[in-house]
């Protein structure tokens, strides 16, 4: 009786959280920890966190390389572990800074992995296995209030004596309700930061009533069905060039070059960091439209045109593109919509060179700025679809060309006739 009113107990709180979270949308937040206010003992701590942290996993894909079952694994030996090196000698340590939450979360990432390979290879897709780190950047801490949790301007880490100093809480302060859930510990190669994910209120944002069409290029990073044109390029700074040619005359894995190699990595976080904040700016202005059409450009294979991969690596299309899908008021049409060649004027269809920046309609002249012209389809393909009626458009869901290609087919058709 006493196990039955626990799991009634269990079930009834699980409904309760549903139905809180259902009127929640979820939020992630990145906090840097200030290095400069940590002791030598915490300074220790967070760097042997991670020490132990790779060890522990590499310890466990041995035993699983030597048959032991991941998912009948006996963590509780983890607290104590004894191997031999290549040269035979015993090694044995005491896992003193992660605590069993940690290990029980390597286990589960583990799992989750192979999980993963495993789906992957049923799929037909050649896959490969596990492998051993050479460091760890990531530490999840599970559970608010065990395994982490804010104190005034400070964050508690079990196992890290006294609550550490960060950067970016007063962020928090903005939402009246937020229930604080997981965090991960991370690690760039030079600054340690902690990310937490919770839940609040969602916003009720007031959005004009314009439906815009946007289109994704090299050119120009983005291109409203407007006119509007945002070119984004951040290139690598004098000084991260300076630090690439100095790594490669320094001998490899001395002391000087892992020095030099933490200092390159700071230069990308500087420029990764910009890029974000590039990216935000333009999602959250594109948001505030009542509607967004975009289409699904397959950015990696652009990659493959030497041209362009430099371009690319240094504008924020992916970036903008991956944003904007998880919003709630974008509807994406797939990559095979002739968004660049079709005239919305009279339906035809225009071969069109990458070289070409301007579209010109073979039949009846129509001409536009190239990029323009196609955010413009985007809506035009959108309200031709919704007027037919042949489909319910939500937002999120991706609308395929070869269904509804017959209805863009018979307007060219009867654009001629009628010539």
């Amino acid at each position: 009786m006493l196990k039955e009113e626990k799991n009634k107990i269990l079930r009834e709180s699980i409904s309760a959280t549903r139905s809180k979270r259902a009127l929640q949308t979820c939020k992630s937040f990145k906090f840097k920890i200030d290095k400069s206010s940590l002791s030598k003992e915490q300074k220790e701590s967070i760097k042997m966190f991670f020490v132990e942290a790779k060890r522990t996993y590499n310890y466990i894909l041995n035993d699983i390389n030597n048959g032991e079952d991941l998912f009948k694994y006996d963590y509780k030996k983890l607290n104590h572990i004894t191997y031999y090196d290549k040269d035979r000698n015993l090694i044995e340590y005491d896992n003193k800074y992660i605590k069993t939450s940690v290990i029980q979360e390597i286990i589960a990432g583990m799992k989750y992995s192979i999980k993963g390979l495993s789906a992957s290879k049923k799929n037909g897709n050649k896959v490969g296995a596990l492998r051993f780190k050479s460091e760890c950047n990531s530490i999840s801490l599970k559970q608010y209030g065990t395994t982490h949790y804010i104190r005034g301007n400070k964050f508690k880490i079990q196992g890290i004596k006294k609550p550490i100093r960060v950067n970016g809480l007063k962020q928090l302060e903005q939402y009246d309700n937020i229930d604080y859930t997981v965090a991960n510990l991370l690690y760039d190669g030079y600054d340690y930061f902690i990310s937490l994910t919770c839940y609040i209120d969602k916003e009720i944002k007031i959005k004009n009533d314009n439906i815009i069409g946007i289109d994704l290029g090299c050119e120009s990073t983005v291109t409203t069905s407007d006119g509007e044109k945002m070119k984004v390029s951040i290139e690598e700074s004098k000084r991260l060039k300076g630090l690439q040619a100095k790594l490669a005359k320094q001998t490899k894995r001395s002391n000087n070059w892992y020095k030099t190699k933490s200092k390159i990595r700071k230069e990308y976080n500087k420029m990764t960091n910009k890029k974000e904040d590039v990216a935000n700016k333009i999602v959250n202005k594109l948001s505030y439209n009542k509607l967004i059409i975009m289409q699904d450009d397959q950015i990696n294979e652009w990659h493959e045109n030497e041209r362009l991969s430099k371009t690319i690596q240094r504008s924020v299309i992916g970036r903008v593109k991956s944003k904007l899908q998880k919003k709630d008021n974008v509807i994406i049409l797939d990559q095979w919509f002739p968004t660049s060649k079709y005239c919305f004027e009279c339906g035809c269809k225009t071969d069109l060179a990458l070289s070409d920046r301007t579209f010109i309609c073979s039949e009846c002249g129509c001409e536009t700025d190239r990029d323009a012209h196609a955010a413009k389809n985007m809506i035009d393909f959108y309200i031709k679809i919704k007027s037919a009626g042949t489909v319910d458009l939500k937002p999120g869901r991706k609308v395929v060309y070869n269904k509804y290609k017959h209805l863009f087919e018979q307007e060219a058709q009867s654009s001629l006739a009628v010539e």
